[in-house]
């Protein structure tokens, strides 16, 4: 009986080694860039980088990017080239930001959003106004967005040291 009650225990004593192991797992993709808190950052994650990114609004517009993110402490700075400028602040996984939309449209929409996992993503309403080729931009306007943190692997090669077969004698 007593053997019984071993192998239960260490079996127990194993699965919960491999749920506290689960616990602190991030799920980023192998080699690519993952949020991660900003030491002494006072609870804000780093974003900063250049992602690649996703945007629709209420006026049937829409874009894909390749975003490119600047931060100092818990503020950031991006431009995403089809749709403009963003100004914000992090707090833990939460973001908060002013944007400036860029040609053909002009004019601003505050907006927020979370982070999770490799993903920014949140929403936005402002107004603008302007007129270009096929485009449509109108007031108010509200839209959506992603900001997926690069999924394609970056190779990096170490060279190692280079053998030479010897003939021994």
């Amino acid at each position: 009986m007593s053997r019984v009650v071993a192998r239960i225990a260490g079996g127990a004593a194993l699965v919960s080694l491999f749920l506290l192991a689960a616990c602190g797992e991030k799920n980023c993709p192998p080699n690519a860039p993952c949020p991660t808190p900003t030491p002494g950052g006072g609870g804000c994650t780093n974003i900063a980088g250049s992602r690649n990114s996703f945007w629709s609004d209420s006026c049937g517009r829409s874009g894909t990017d390749l975003t490119t993110i600047s931060q100092s402490g818990c503020s950031f700075s991006a431009t995403m080239p089809s749709l403009g400028t963003f100004s914000g602040t992090i707090s833990n996984t939460n973001v908060s930001f002013n944007l400036t939309f860029g040609n053909p449209c002009s004019g601003t929409a505050t907006g927020s959003g979370t982070i999770s996992g490799t993903t920014i993503s949140g929403t936005y309403s402002g107004t603008q106004t302007g007129v270009g080729s096929g485009v449509v931009c109108c007031s108010p306007v509200n839209g959506n967005f992603a900001i997926q943190f690069s999924s394609f692997p970056t190779a990096t090669v170490t060279p190692g040291p280079v053998v030479t077969p010897t003939r021994v004698p």
